[in-house]
């Protein structure tokens, strides 16, 4: 049974000079080959094993997204043990529990700022007892007696494997189960503590398939951009599983900041966001088209039409008008073309969405720039597949159909329940949790779901997250919040109501239209935006929104917010899903003004 890492020694003796991972340092990229990377990931594993790590035990890996990360995380593997990464924005809070929960043996940062993150006022003495070894990728050991360095660490590594009798590369796969516990993947979560979803060897290798086999990706000609953390399954899923499989080569972003600078400079073949992220670049260009003026902006948005009408068209399945087949060339060489290649879409084949739905209005204008962005639905425990969309399949606001090769149901509830190979092992110690998701094998996904008349999967929320209206009403508030951030104004909408009357909304407005604000002098620092202009643009959204629903489902009244949720505040997981409970307490003062009768 194969694995990323039979597959990673195929890649490196097949063509040994490819290009696996490039970088960039000291403002210059730089390259690892297939060779390069194989022999990194094995030389870790015999310079671990040397020190006493093994496979009982556990590596933890505190970084940005680099190549050492993954090195270190599969030179774990190697050896047997297990690898958990923990998010770079985590709280100092979610990073203790989850070191104490794993007794990790063996931590990895990038420098000491990440070191930190753990340390924080207390120092070396709140590194966990169990960590034996620290790992530091930029070199600086100065940070604790327990430190090494990355480079030395693979020095010694290389030293090891030229001795007499060394383990190859191969003794170390020939002792690999594939389906045992590998990965340790901990859920950001909106609610609790994280749990440690434990992933086998196998759920990566076959979920990888999948996606390859269903999206139609090319063999050994591709790019990706690696920006996401991956701590998370998504990027797992794109960097580890897909990019080894399919051998593609790994373009690291050097710091989150720089993604926008960096994206355009890689240009990759296949590129995986989140829907937030997708989203912030259609505003950043919805922000520019409207701040132009003259010829220039008419220009822009006349060829976003163009290519719009041509996109409906033929997702429609309608063969567009010739004069609009005519003008699309030219506004493709006019502006279309150049808006792709200064977002870094300019060589892209595969754009995909995933961590949760993508709104239709997203979906849609991306189509006019002639860009398809496929969505993959699915979970941490699922290894991040259950259902895709199909390229060329009109499936906007839906999440496709189940994937070939994995089983799905939908309970009388409609909770979405899953089972096949692509299920994970387990909670890590916590078998009540497993016991709770898994039934039969099957996997109670939280998540809930209806057909289209398609044949097409529609999320409709977590379970969760439904709100019970004082008459005793149910709704999914997922649907109704997005239809309303379709307004070029609006950022994110977190409704409230639960055991109440009537349903409320936290509203708040993007980026660019909260810069207008503050450049007018409307904005005074408070929690809600009072002014008269700003509440009666935002209710002009809600009214329309309303008019389309059913009396018990609108919005009866609404805040507007003074900035945006965001992680740094605790109000967003790493993935950029609103942590609802966070919102509604720290928000709670507003939400009672929204109800004052009660």
């Amino acid at each position: 049974m194969s694995t990323v890492l039979h597959r990673l020694d195929e890649w490196a003796r097949e063509s040994p000079d490819a290009p696996a991972q490039r970088y960039k340092s000291q403002g210059e990229w730089r390259t690892l080959t297939a060779r390069d990377f194989r022999d990194r990931v094995h030389h870790l594993a015999l310079f671990l094993e040397s020190k006493g790590f093994d496979a009982s035990q556990i590596g933890a890996i505190l970084s940005y997204n680099c190549p050492p990360w993954v090195h270190v995380d599969l030179a774990a593997l190697l050896v047997g043990g297990k690898s958990a990464g923990l998010y770079p924005n985590s709280t100092a809070k979610d990073i203790q529990y989850i070191m104490t929960h794993t007794e990790a043996t063996l931590l990895s940062v990038q420098n000491k700022e990440y070191f930190q993150k753990i340390s924080g006022e207390k120092g070396e003495s709140a590194v966990p007892d169990s960590v034996r070894w620290i790992l530091v990728f930029d070199g600086d050991t100065s940070i604790s007696p327990k430190a090494i360095a990355y480079e030395q660490a693979l020095a010694e590594g290389r030293a090891l494997a030229q001795q007499p009798g060394a383990k190859t590369y191969a003794d170390y796969l020939s002792r690999i189960d594939p389906r045992a516990g590998a990965f340790l993947i901990y859920t950001s979560g909106t609610t609790g503590n994280p749990k440690g979803a434990m992933l086998s060897h196998d759920n990566l290798a076959y979920t990888s398939d999948l996606v390859v086999k269903y999206w139609g990706l090319p063999f050994a000609r591709g790019s990706m951009f690696s920006f996401l953390p991956l701590c998370h399954v998504a990027e797992k899923l794109q960097n580890v599983g897909v990019g080894t499989t399919q051998r593609y080569t790994v373009n690291f972003c050097s710091k989150f900041e720089n993604v926008s600078t960096e994206l355009p400079d890689v240009q990759p073949t296949l590129l995986l966001c989140v829907p937030r992220l997708w989203e912030k670049m259609m505003e950043g260009v919805m922000a520019k088209v409207r701040g132009g003026k003259g010829a220039k902006k008419k220009l822009a948005e006349w060829a976003l039409a163009v290519g719009a009408r041509v996109a409906e068209a033929r997702y429609a399945k309608r063969a567009p008008s010739p004069l609009d087949v005519l003008q699309l060339k030219l506004a493709d060489k006019l502006v279309l073309n150049k808006v792709r290649g200064a977002l870094g879409l300019g060589k892209a084949e595969v754009l995909a969405s995933g961590a949760a739905a993508l709104a239709p209005h997203i979906a849609t204008w991306f189509r006019a720039l002639g860009l398809e962005i496929l969505e993959d639905f699915g979970q941490t425990e699922s290894t991040g597949v259950i259902s895709m969309t199909e390229p060329g399949v009109e499936s906007a606001g839906t999440v496709g159909k189940p994937v070939p090769g994995v089983e799905f149901k939908l309970a009388e509830d409609g909770e979405i329940l899953t089972r096949g190979r692509h299920v994970f092992v387990g909670y890590y110690k916590d078998e009540a949790a497993t016991q709770a998701t898994l039934e039969d094998g099957w996997l109670h996904t939280g998540d809930l779901g209806e057909w289209n008349e398609r044949g097409q999967l529609k999320i409709r929320g977590r379970k969760k997250e439904i709100l019970k209206t004082s008459g005793g009403k149910m709704i999914a508030p997922l649907p109704i919040e997005e239809k309303l951030k379709a307004a070029e104004i609006i950022s994110q909408v977190c409704m409230v109501g639960d055991g109440r009357k009537y349903l409320s909304a936290l509203i708040t407005l993007t980026e660019s239209k909260l810069a207008e604000l503050k450049d007018r002098g409307i904005l005074n620092g408070g929690a809600v935006i009072s002014s008269a202009e700003v509440v009666g643009q935002v209710k002009a959204h809600v009214d329309a929104l309303n008019a389309g629903l059913a009396s018990f489902e609108q919005i009866k009244k609404f805040a507007v917010i003074g900035r945006e949720f965001s992680i740094q505040d605790g109000e967003m997981t790493p993935t950029l899903k609103m942590k609802r409970n966070v919102i509604e307490h720290r928000f709670r003062e507003v939400i009672e003004q929204l109800y004052p009768a009660d």
